[in-house]
């Protein structure tokens, strides 16, 4: 087993506040990733995910990081099997150009921190941008060379702009896709994000959006992997602490979004192309007080309640249950409930999770084709995301709309 180091922190990660309250504990959790080979006789990392509130800048946060350089190395996370994700993929690229690029004869230069196996950059570069990528996992890295798409291997910190080809010592826009929520120090990433962006140039960040997670009781999010969750308006006071402001939180319709999206574009304070534009964010009023993140625990363990419920009460019935996405989602999803082992196995369309076992529970995952000869009472999807192409996918398998069941419906009061 890998051997992680913690570091606990004594203050906040935005504006280094001592004082946070903590309002919510998920008691011994996994990594998203750490997979367990069937045959492999290994203990998984396990530890509390705890989450606090800091009543100065307001953001919620953990307050201990994973030392994960190895863990990131052997990343091999991608959406790229889904036809939603590449077509939000493309609208995102598409939208990107048409709002801030429109008028540049030149080739604009776009550099994704977190690029994983180049699926958004090549849209960028199929609409005439010039792109670099940014990824710490060799695999993916080498996926993306495939598609034409070049990366630097590496985690993105302190440093890493010296690394950067002449070509992309200036920028004129950056992306982080699920990214952002990673890092363990924002404050320190927008400071070098902010030496290499030209004066006009843009930030586009999309991350889980607390809001929606609050809404939906979507627990799962708050992972070891993540340092903060934030809401529009967290995510205007962050930037402005860096002197940038946010010109867009709708450069992609939530309709075309996916499954938690908080998506937003800013710029330089001194940009002038974008001296008269601002953003105005929509949080309701009560994410300043302590007392919302209370209620969002108790929610949240009432939620854990019920999917247990649910779990016991079918299995009780003799009914085969089987979960569909072994991604993150499902993941943490199900370490959190005393009843998981009731589903029998999961599946998804990432082959790499074939033959292995979750991290915690221990369910076996196998391919999508197992649904065809191992038929399931009820499949749990856990990507709900991409509800409608897998309910489409699964009812060519035999499968009928009441035996396909979102795990929203389960968790959303």
């Amino acid at each position: 087993m890998k051997k992680y180091h913690i570091n606990n922190l004594s203050c906040c990660r935005i504006c280094s506040n001592p004082k946070l309250t903590k309002f919510l504990t998920l008691d011994q959790m996994p990594f998203t990733d750490n997979f367990v080979s069937v045959n492999e006789s290994a203990e998984e990392f396990l530890n509390d995910i705890n989450v606090f509130y800091c009543p100065e800048c307001m953001v919620a946060q953990t307050q201990h990081d994973v030392v994960v350089d190895d863990y990131y190395e052997d990343y091999q996370y991608s959406v790229g099997s889904s036809q939603f994700a590449r077509e939000f993929m493309d609208i995102l690229a598409l939208n990107i150009k048409q709002k801030f690029f429109n008028k540049n004869d030149s080739k604009p230069r776009v550099l994704e921190i977190g690029s994983g196996d180049g699926e958004q950059l090549l849209s960028f570069k199929k609409i005439g941008f010039d792109v670099l990528g940014f990824e710490p996992s060799s695999t993916l890295c080498k996926i993306a060379d495939d598609k034409g798409i070049s990366s630097i291997q590496g985690l993105y910190k302190d440093g890493s702009n010296l690394l950067l080809p002449d070509k992309f010592k200036t920028v004129d826009a950056i992306m982080l896709s699920y990214t952002f929520d990673h890092l363990p120090d924002p404050i320190s990433f927008l400071k070098n994000a902010s030496e290499i962006l030209n004066k006009n140039g843009i930030i586009v960040i999309e991350i889980h959006n607390l809001e929606l997670i609050a809404e939906r009781n979507e627990f799962c999010l708050f992972e070891h992997e993540h340092s903060i969750y934030l809401t529009e308006s967290t995510v205007n006071s962050v930037m402005e602490r860096l002197d940038f402001k946010v010109i867009d939180f709708n450069i992609v319709p939530v309709k075309n979004r996916r499954a938690n999206s908080l998506l937003f574009a800013a710029t330089k304070k001194s940009s002038p192309a974008y001296i008269d534009s601002n953003a105005v964010p929509g949080t309701p009023p009560e994410y300043k007080n302590i007392s919302k993140y209370f209620s969002i625990s108790e929610n949240i363990h009432s939620s854990i309640e019920r999917l247990d419920n649910f779990l016991g009460h079918n299995f009780s019935l003799g009914k085969k249950i089987v979960g569909y996405g072994a991604g993150g989602r499902g993941v943490m999803t199900l370490a959190a409930c005393n009843n998981a082992p009731n589903i029998e196995y999961m599946v998804d369309m990432n082959v790499k999770f074939d033959g292995c076992l979750m991290p915690k529970s221990n369910i076996p995952v196998k391919e999508v084709n197992e649904l065809l000869s191992n038929k399931a009472d009820i499949i749990l999807v856990f990507s709900f995301g991409y509800f409608e192409e897998i309910r489409e996918t699964l009812s060519k398998f035999g499968y009928k709309n009441n035996q396909i069941i979102s795990i929203l419906e389960i968790l959303k009061e």
